[in-house]
């Protein structure tokens, strides 16, 4: 199982305005992911948004600028960036993705997001497409920038997006190119990844929901020749104790904003298998059910992976310290019941 976690761009992932639990700084993140590349995470996804979720007029960092100065400070953890088509070319992207390549050395990968959010689309001015055209746009980018990766010039024609001998150098250190993240829950999302993903990543739920997305994608998959891995985001409350991990809950739970401001709580507060429990995070929030002792989480886990899932991304609040709690009390127990 690799183990990686989400940086605190907009301040945290408790989806809360609350003074006392929100930095956004960048300074707070690189001394995260310092951290968490000296307690052994694999891997980190940065959150792709150009104005704060919570609250726009707070802080949020950028998650591509964010990328290359952790690149140029880490020496071992893959850096993962979100990108959302509609906001940013594909050819700059691909440029900027293997310059952040080389900068690491090989540790950058890319998450491609068909974003969803009006909000923000509309503050930019950027297009506002339907579902299925948001994906059809996705696939689309994404042949551009696999194609600049791995063609001395590449040139393409479509619905959305024209490019005329397109050259790029040096390109990415990773042959073929980087790895490219996919999520989705629609057949639309599901259908891109099989075509298009390295690893597909499934939002967090419970174990005997995983069965079902993994076979659905893998048999899609294969009919495109493809193999691609599975991951899954969850947000993680560890304690001593079960009943300490339970109040930890209930306090975040009492933190957590109600009132959000341009962000759609419908979509992001997914549902919780914590009887009587509200969600917390994004992307499945607590709907893992990792929440519990260090060995409760640890055998949770191992039942993820022994369902497919490869890669597990992680929230934490607050990030830092409950992030070095996990790497010193649950990455050494996953490492010992390690194949």
């Amino acid at each position: 199982m690799r183990v990686g976690f989400w940086p605190p761009v907009y301040g945290n992932w408790i989806i809360s305005t609350d003074p006392t639990t929100r930095d956004a700084s960048f300074e707070y993140t690189k001394r995260v992911t310092l951290l968490a590349e000296e307690l052994g995470f694999d891997t980190m996804l940065l959150a792709e948004h150009f104005m704060n979720p919570v609250d726009p007029t707070l802080s949020q960092l950028d998650a591509w600028s964010t990328a290359a100065a952790l690149a140029a400070v880490t020496e071992r953890i893959e850096i993962i960036a979100a990108v959302k088509p509609g906001f940013r070319a594909p050819g700059v992207i691909a440029k900027q993705a293997a310059d952040i390549d080389h900068i690491c050395g090989g540790r950058f990968a890319i998450n491609l997001v068909s974003a969803w959010w009006l909000t923000e689309f509309e503050m930019l001015g950027a297009p506002v497409l339907a579902h299925d055209d948001r994906y059809a746009r996705s696939e689309e980018f994404l042949e551009i920038v696999k194609g600049s990766w791995t063609h001395d010039s590449f040139s393409y024609s479509g619905e959305h997006y024209q490019v005329h001998d397109a050259t790029l150098v040096p390109k990415p250190v990773q042959r073929p190119h980087p790895q490219v993240y996919i999520g989705g829950e629609s057949d639309q999302g599901r259908s891109l990844g099989a075509r298009m993903a390295d690893v597909f990543l499934i939002n967090g739920r419970p174990v005997h929901e995983i069965d079902e997305i993994i076979r659905h994608v893998t048999r899609l998959a294969a009919g495109h020749g493809r193999h691609p891995g599975f991951g899954m985001s969850a947000f993680v409350i560890c304690r001593d104790t079960e009943a300490e991990a339970r109040a930890e809950l209930e306090r975040l739970v009492e933190l957590r904003q109600l009132d959000l401001k341009g962000y759609d709580t419908e979509v992001v507060m997914l549902r919780t298998v914590i009887p009587g429990a509200k969600s917390l995070g994004t992307n499945g929030g607590l709907a893992a059910g990792l929440v519990g002792t260090p060995d409760q989480i640890a055998e949770r886990i191992g039942e993820f992976e022994q369902a497919g899932i490869e890669t597990l991304l992680i929230q934490f609040h607050p990030v830092l310290e409950e992030l070095e709690r996990f790497g010193r009390q649950v990455l050494p127990l996953l490492t010992r019941s390690a194949p």
